[in-house]
């Protein structure tokens, strides 16, 4: 990745597509004064966005070659300027929900935990408790 490129797709770190177009949801505030890694014109948006659909109308790299560059999502903001979000940040913390992506290591561990729940409440069997906590597990140590 450069500075200031834009692009069609991108291949995120969870090796997942991401392409313009594409649907995501805004996820929940990782803070009280809303999103840390979704801003518009330099100041966080506010919660009032949380549960969302926006469109991807930019796939855009920031940065320097001293610190390295990260890839942000542009969609069409409700004033004039648009909404930025830092990808790979906001994804982790749940902060951007992409419908289409794999989970995360994190959504990982927690569905681990759901299911063995609903193991020991009997809801399901050892056999497909079994089965996905396989699955997670390659997930979890990725």
């Amino acid at each position: 990745m450069n500075e200031n490129e834009s692009y069609i797709e991108y291949l995120t770190k969870n090796n997942d597509i991401l392409k313009l177009g594409n649907t995501l949801i805004i996820g929940i505030p990782t803070t009280q004064e809303g999103f840390n890694y979704i801003s518009q014109g330099g100041q966080k948006v506010s919660h009032t966005l949380a549960m969302k659909k926006v469109i991807v109308t930019k796939l855009k790299t920031y940065g320097s070659q001293k610190n390295g560059y990260k890839m942000y999502v542009h969609f069409k903001g409700y004033r004039l300027l648009p909404v930025l979000i830092d990808y790979e940040t906001a994804f982790d913390l749940g902060e951007i929900i992409n419908p289409n992506a794999s989970l995360s290591k994190k959504q990982a561990i927690e569905k681990l935990k759901e299911i063995k729940e609903l193991l020991e409440l009997g809801v399901i069997k050892i056999d497909d408790y079994t089965k996905i906590k396989e699955e997670l597990t390659k997930i979890i140590l990725k």
